[in-house]
């Protein structure tokens, strides 16, 4: 077995010197990012960890960084666009020395709870907050002088990282609409999450007026992210006067149970009603038919929330606020043309 790796393997590694190899270690603001990301991908060929306690008495800090999602333990922890998130973002901290903590609501059906142990009492040296914790946290968390990336939308003026929510609905509505469907059918996601869901919105308006048609703002119902919601939601556009020949669910989940109310009621897939998500799911290529959907390449943005907290903690904040990261359309079995009536009626 070889011998565990040190600061002069690193700087081999490298081609550094091993005091340069301590300096990004310990977080030196005057090493150039060039340099340092060359110790940081040899310290990852080599899986060399730093010792935290080391770092810690040399710093002074605690060298971990809290996670808060604001969602129970039973939805956190079976969804996967928030498991890949965490993922993500623990792979970059420990590619630097540091820990997680993640902390969950500590009262069922209060998110902002999830944050309130922070501010009792400091146990990190930063945060990563998931959107959804409200409008209490992110004041709260400055106040105690946290300093803090948002995964996702928020109106403070605040580092945070997004994925490309309109771009991802513009593809997936400009894909129905050059399949040939007019009535397309919206579950929403919920109001807690209503910065994203505009962003969504606004994909699909924008892909309806470029197309120059009628966004269908009538065939649009509302869910919590849950199949149970989608699958309720399905029920109800399809009882419309012109029900939907495509539904597109804004999460995966409620796009599951979409298919399962239009398979439970004789409805063919994709043949009568085409059926789009968002996240891209493991699941989604699991189901049958394969879901449409959109990747949001959640681990990549967990590793960018982090990578701009451990720059802010190392005194090398990014010039602007706003981060967002690329999302991707990819189309699968649950998505073809209308039945051929309709093109004609179109």
């Amino acid at each position: 077995m070889s011998d565990r790796p040190t600061l002069r393997t690193v700087a081999a590694k490298a081609g550094v010197s091993h005091q340069t190899v301590s300096r990004v270690v310990n977080g030196d603001p005057t090493v150039t990012d060039g340099v340092r990301d060359k110790v940081l991908s040899a310290m990852r060929v080599l899986d060399y960890r730093p010792s935290a306690g080391a770092r810690a008495l040399a710093s002074g800090r605690t060298e971990v960084v809290g996670v808060v999602l604001p969602y129970n333990p039973g939805f956190a922890f079976s969804n996967d666009h928030l498991i890949r998130l965490v993922g993500g973002a623990d792979q970059e901290l420990a590619a630097r020395g540091y820990g997680l903590l993640l902390s969950t609501p500590e009262v069922p059906d209060d998110a902002a709870s999830a944050h309130r142990r922070f501010t009792r009492r400091r146990q990190v040296d930063g945060l990563l907050v998931e959107a959804g914790a409200g409008g209490e946290a992110l004041p709260a968390l400055q106040s105690a002088g946290y300093p803090t990336v948002v995964i996702g939308y928020t109106d403070e003026d605040i580092y945070r990282v997004h994925p490309d929510d309109e771009g991802g609905a513009y593809a997936v509505t400009q894909h129905l609409l050059a399949l040939g469907h007019r009535r397309i059918g919206v579950v929403n996601g919920p109001v807690e999450n209503r910065l994203a869901m505009a962003a969504r919105l606004r994909g699909l308006r924008r892909a309806f007026a470029d197309a120059r048609r009628t966004t269908p703002d009538g065939l649009m119902e509302h869910g919590d992210f849950t199949a149970a919601s989608g699958y309720a939601a399905a029920g109800r556009l399809m009882a419309r006067p012109e029900p939907p020949t495509a539904i597109f669910a804004f999460n995966d989940s409620m796009a599951f149970g979409a298919m399962r109310w239009l398979r439970e009621h004789g409805r063919a897939l994709p043949a009568d009603v085409s059926v789009a998500g968002f996240d891209d799911t493991t699941a989604a290529e699991l189901v049958d038919p394969a879901l449409t959907s959109v990747s949001l390449h959640s681990t990549d943005v967990g590793r960018r929330a982090a990578r701009i907290l451990l720059d802010v903690l190392d005194g090398r904040p990014p010039a602007q606020r706003e981060n967002v990261t690329p999302s991707t359309l990819e189309v699968r079995a649950s998505t073809a043309p209308p039945p051929q009536d309709e093109l004609i009626r179109t």
